[in-house]
């Protein structure tokens, strides 16, 4: 009787967690009890470096609140950092004045021409890498619409001409706030060609683009829908497009990804800045070679 006491006193000291709670296999709240710990964990440590965030559970929104697979839990646990605070969606559009050197853009198009088939910009969001709404302006599209795609795009005539704002001042109002900054986006290019200004293409973080998503694919470019469901595990889209949540969707499919994406950029500058030194010193070898 005794060895049998020892034996499962042994276990019992095994399946003992840091908290001083024992995991036992008829625990059956075990894993609520868990995340629990974790979350109040995480909030700990968030607080003690010094944030102001309000970290409670109940005030924090997911994504997509009726997805029931993503957890505050994991959540926080992938955005809580020393510099940043969580990337929260949902919220408000309320304009913030907080222009961080990370930004996520996204446009929406209506039609223009025979069948509606040129792209005319008529929404413009952009949001900084918290995910806060710093610009949101429906636009006056320059030519005559024909095809105001309302079913994706969510505007039709009397939002476009009553809330629109001329082309030319969003164009600028645009090109100032993202001057000099990464910009993070789906599909991008588009979004730029309607916008009518280029970006350096170094500053460009594009979700369609990036490699390892285009891989889920098969090396197609995939939807940003498709790499919300695939790596954020929530669908989007589901009726009119938002430019808001799509710019916000792609910053987090960035965020998420950060880290070995930037890697990726450093490895390849510093491949071309090889090839370049090589290049260079083969020419400067044909040219005195030339020379004798």
């Amino acid at each position: 009787s005794s060895g049998i006491n020892a034996e499962y006193g042994s276990m019992a000291r095994k399946r003992q967690n840091k908290s001083g709670f024992i995991k036992t296999p008829g625990a059956t709240n075990w894993k609520k009890l868990s995340e629990k710990l974790n979350s109040e964990k995480i909030v700990k440590k968030c607080s003690k470096k010094g944030s102001n965030i309000n970290l409670n559970p109940n005030n924090v929104k997911l994504i997509d609140s009726n997805d029931a697979n993503v957890s505050f839990v994991q959540t926080l646990a992938e955005k809580c950092s020393r510099k940043s605070k969580p990337l929260i969606i949902g919220q408000n559009n309320t304009i913030s004045t907080n222009i961080t050197h990370r930004l996520a853009l996204d446009c929406e198009m209506v039609g223009s021409g025979k069948d509606g088939l040129d792209n005319q910009l008529a929404r413009v969001s952009i949001v900084n890498v918290y995910g806060d709404v710093l610009y949101d302006k429906i636009v006056l599209p320059r030519e005559v619409v024909t095809d105001y795609r309302s079913a994706i795009t969510g505007l039709n005539k009397e939002i476009v001409t009553t809330q629109g704002i001329p082309f030319t001042v969003v164009q600028k109002e645009v090109a100032d706030i993202v001057k000099g900054k990464v910009i993070i986006g789906h599909d991008i290019q588009h979004d730029f060609k309607v916008l009518e200004f280029s970006h350096p293409k170094p500053f460009i973080r594009d979700t369609a683009k990036y490699k390892p998503f285009k891989a889920l694919s098969k090396g197609n470019t995939p939807s940003l829908k498709k790499l919300c469901k695939e790596i954020l595990k929530t669908s989007i889209q589901e009726g009119a497009h938002d430019s808001v949540k799509d710019a916000q969707n792609a910053l987090q499919l960035y965020r998420m990804h950060r880290a070995s994406w930037e890697r990726s950029i450093k490895r390849h500058k510093k491949k071309a800045q090889k090839r370049e030194t090589v290049d260079d010193h083969d020419q400067s070898s044909s040219d005195d070679a030339l020379n004798d």
